[in-house]
Order: structure tokens, then sequence, then C-alpha cells
């Protein structure tokens, strides 16, 4: 595609070098017959059309020259597949909410594109577009199946993801600072217990920051009605076992059998042992304390993002 580019320039300037000089009084030389071709790659670069329309038109000389008629069509013919190319890489999806407005309302398995500045570089992800309107993208998931995952893992694979995106699993800290700095994001988690019911928390904002602040998280503006477990904290980097980074003089991560935002330490531990249901053991289960204390462990969990505009 580089190529194509640099051909579609190298015409456009071959063509404004073998013109013949243009009439006395003109102060835009070299410019002729190729105004359609120099506008559509500089809006393509990202220029204003209607600005380069008029710098344009202020440079004709009014003259005719059929000379290079068959470069022309050709580079503009090469122009519209760069335009297109383009216009493809801008319209892929960048996430779950992408998806849904495009048309697919399909929950499950997504591939989306996350990174702006790696256009084939995509990433499988699960999509729910069941709850609260849709659109979320899937980042934590605790279920009760029969094959469960050990989410008492190193500071790696935190950072890299873990697990199976159809069951139980941890979508990576790298990917989750990618997907919550391209735009505002909303936090959804939903909670479910051993008796049969449901509860929730939503915040209206939710950052990870980058791997030098230790993935610092940015939360806030509670609404649901599962208490607020998460604000508290904002502001705090992740740990793991291996990576102690909360604020406690002891290690909360190993203590409390799990990874997170601790501080010191938890008010919620999502990614700690799977008890079932109660268990004598103090907050190292799935634990939410605003809902059901630090003794008993959650049967499902699941922690999403969507753009929040």
């Amino acid at each position: 595609m580089k190529f194509l580019v640099l051909f579609a320039m190298g015409v456009a300037v071959a063509m404004a070098s073998s013109t013949p000089p243009p009439a006395e009084g003109n102060s835009c030389s070299g410019l002729k017959d190729d105004r359609s071709l120099l506008s559509s790659l500089l809006t393509v670069a990202g220029y204003n059309d209607t600005c380069v329309a008029a710098a344009l038109d202020s440079c004709r000389t009014g003259r005719e020259d059929s000379r290079h008629a068959p470069l022309v069509e050709e580079a503009r013919e090469v122009v519209q597949q760069v335009s297109a190319a383009v216009n493809k890489w801008e319209s892929r999806p960048r996430h779950c909410k992408d998806l849904l407005d495009s048309g697919d309302s399909g929950s499950g398995l997504r591939q989306v594109y996350p990174y702006p500045g790696r256009p084939h570089h995509r990433v499988p992800v699960f999509c729910d577009h069941t709850v609260d309107g849709g659109g979320w993208t899937v980042f934590q998931r605790r279920t009760s199946d029969a094959v469960r995952q050990d989410f008492y893992r190193t500071w790696v694979e935190y950072q890299l993801g873990f697990g199976d995106l159809e069951g139980e699993f941890w979508l990576g800290l790298d990917l989750l600072h990618q997907l919550t700095s391209t735009t505002l994001q909303q936090l959804r988690i939903d909670l479910d217990d051993y008796e049969g019911e449901h509860r929730w928390a939503k915040y209206g904002f939710f950052h990870v920051g980058a791997p030098e602040t230790k993935f610092r998280l940015s939360v806030g503006r509670y609404s649901g009605d599962a208490g607020d477990g998460l604000s508290g904290k904002n502001g705090n980097s992740f740990s793991t076992h291996d990576a102690d980074n909360d604020t406690w003089d002891d290690n909360c991560a190993e203590k409390y059998r799990g990874a997170y935002w601790y501080g010191a330490c938890h008010s919620s531990n999502l990614n700690g042992y799977q008890y079932v249901g109660n268990h004598t053991s103090y907050a190292d289960g799935i634990n939410w304390k605003n809902w059901k204390g630090h003794h008993y462990s959650l049967k499902r969990t699941s922690m999403m993002i969507r753009p929040a505009f």
C-alpha cells in the first residue's frame, strides 16, 4: 500500500515537472490538470477538501495538455484504491460497541482491531449484547462450570491474559489498557450468588493505566444495587502474589489468594479463590463485601466495558 501511495505521488510530481512554464504572471508553476489527483491525495492525507480545492483553483493556468492523460487516469485509480483501503481500515471494529453499531448484535466471540497504529493486528474478545443495551467487551468472567480456571496467577499471566473466552478468563492488562485508552469507557459488573440472586454495579468512567503505572485504576460515578465495591480502589496499581503494588505492609494478593487493584486491602476480590458460597476463611474468595460480605464467595461474576458516549 505504501508503494501505491508513493507511485501516485510520483506521477503527480513527474507531471508537474514536465509541464511547460505557465503564462507570465501566474504565481503557481507546475500545477495543471492534475488538480483532481492532487486534491484526492491531499484529502486522503487529512487535509480539508474545501481548502484544497480553493488552493488548487487559484493555481490553474487555463492551459490544456492531454499528453499525460493515461498517467493521470492510472494515478487516479491508484488514489481511489488507497482511499478505499484507508476507509476500510478506519471502519474496522475497535471493540464490541463498534460491532453492535454496525449491525452485529450477536453475543459471543468476535475479532476487533484496538490498535490505531497497527490496522492488521486483530484480537479475539467476547461481546455481550444481552445486558443493558449491549455493546459490552467482557474482560473478566468467573463461572461455576465444571472446568474452572486458577486465578491465583503471576504478574505476566495477568498482563497477557489467560483462560477460555467462552468460560472463565482474564482478558489481559495490556489489552485492557489499550481498550480503555481509545475513548472514555464505562464499566459494568454483574454478580450472582448460589441462591439465585443477582446484583450489578456500574461505573460512569473506567480506565487502566499504562504498564509503567503498574496498570493504575481510574474509576468512579457508581450506580447499581450491589453496593460500591470498587470506587475505593481508585488510584491503586494492580497487584499479584509476585508483584506487590498495594499500599499495605503485607502482600494483599498473597494473603487473599487473588490479584486485583488492592489498597490495604479490599472491599471486593473478584479474582479470589472459587469457594462455593459461604466459607470460614476471611476475604479470600470471590467476594463483594457490600453485598454478601467477606465470608461468601460468588457463583458468577463478569466485568465488562463499553464506550461512555
